[in-house]
């Protein structure tokens, strides 16, 4: 796996962005001005592909309503968001054949490019010579996004699981939330469901609601307390950098600035807050 994902077509969007308030109202509404590869659309949802991809086979999933915040969905409207996430990973990944994913979802000024909410799938892969063949898949589809139409699909199953039970900093214990004790920035949590996963699609759909209702907790919990400009909210699946034998949803604050010469020339992450501090400040809203 490469330390840097190069991703060009990322550049592309830039200068070719539309015109519109809002990119996705303006797909969700079919603006002719608005070029878009729909798979699927009903009136709660819809998935789309990237257009400018970071990695071949990349899709959001989208909530047809204009909202903000995962706080602004309503339960019914974020179980069906994350039942559509499962779906996609499943189809995406029969078809692509990633090595894993990465699953995210950007707050504020926290890398969103765009204010309504969306859920960015991105497949991985291992070795070069894959992902260029990968390419030819994802051109092909893009050039007919048709034959990715009825491909959605979901399967649940369950396991017991022991290994998160020594984890320190604790805030709640189903479902589980801990400060990480390797945090990106203070005041990073992790959820993670108490049964063993390692894949969202082996969540029941009110398991997969329940889990990320604790995200927005944790979330509301962090913003009161930190106030920062955003966050960056996601998950890492697979044989992919950072990933888990057990599923943890980061829910990461950002805050401006927190880049200093350190991280840039020593590649050292420097966090200004104890793991006890941030435990202690956290727990006060839990």
């Amino acid at each position: 796996m490469y330390d840097v994902l190069f991703a060009p077509s990322r550049g592309k969007y830039v200068g070719k962005k539309p015109n519109v308030d809002c990119l996705l109202c303006a797909i969700r509404d079919k603006n002719p001005e608005v070029w878009t590869r729909r798979i699927y659309q009903d009136d709660k949802i819809m998935v789309i592909m990237n257009i400018f991809p970071y990695s071949p086979g990349h899709v959001q999933v989208i909530p047809n309503r204009h909202v903000e915040d995962l706080s602004e969905l309503s339960d019914d409207e974020l179980e069906y968001t994350m039942d559509f996430v499962q779906r996609s990973i499943k189809f995406v990944g029969g078809i692509m054949e990633p090595d894993g994913f990465n699953i995210g979802i950007n707050l504020g000024k926290s890398g969103a490019s765009i204010k309504h909410i969306h859920v960015q799938i991105v497949p991985r892969y291992n070795r070069k010579t894959v992902e260029i063949e990968q390419e030819k898949i994802h051109k092909q589809y893009l050039e007919n996004v048709d034959l990715l139409k009825n491909k959605i699909e979901i399967e649940e199953k369950k396991e017991k699981c022991i290994c998160l039970k020594e984890k320190k900093y604790v805030l709640k214990k189903n479902p589980l939330v801990y400060v990480y004790e390797k945090p990106y920035n203070r005041g990073h949590v992790v959820v993670s469901p108490l049964n063993h996963v390692s894949d969202i699609n082996q969540l029941s759909s009110s398991d997969l609601l329940s889990l990320f209702k604790e995200v927005i907790n944790a979330k509301n919990a962090i913003e009161n307390i930190y106030h920062p400009v955003g966050f960056n909210i996601g998950m890492n699946i697979g044989n992919i950098p950072n990933s888990s034998s057990h599923l943890q949803i980061h829910v990461v604050p950002r805050y401006d600035p927190e880049t200093g010469f350190m991280e840039v020339i020593g590649d050292t992450r420097v966090v200004v807050e104890s793991l006890e501090q941030s435990y202690e400040k956290i727990k006060t809203k839990y």
